[in-house]
């Protein structure tokens, strides 16, 4: 009978400390919103619809060939053997 009244005890002490007020601080967020705004460069670079001057257009080019080949799927090629010792298999 004594366990009934513990578990009794228990779940109503649970239930009744989930009911309880809770309160966010008025600062609440403010160290999230301060870092995302620290890591923009220029917030207002949409708005500047003037083109990009002094940068080599084959560099460009190369750099965005890059970029795309980094989201290509990989070729399912295995070479090296699944430990990593630096043996060849085939």
């Amino acid at each position: 009978m004594t366990r009934l009244v513990k578990i009794m005890v228990v779940a109503t002490s649970l239930m009744v400390g989930g009911c309880a007020p809770t309160t966010i601080s008025p600062n609440w967020g403010t160290a999230y919103q301060q870092m995302r705004a620290s890591q923009v460069l220029n917030p207002t670079a949409g708005e500047q619809l003037d083109p990009v001057e002094g940068q080599d257009g084959k560099a460009n080019t190369t750099a965005m060939g890059t970029y795309r080949k980094a989201f290509e799927k990989p070729d399912a090629e295995f070479q090296r053997s699944i430990v990593s010792t630096g043996v060849q298999t085939k």
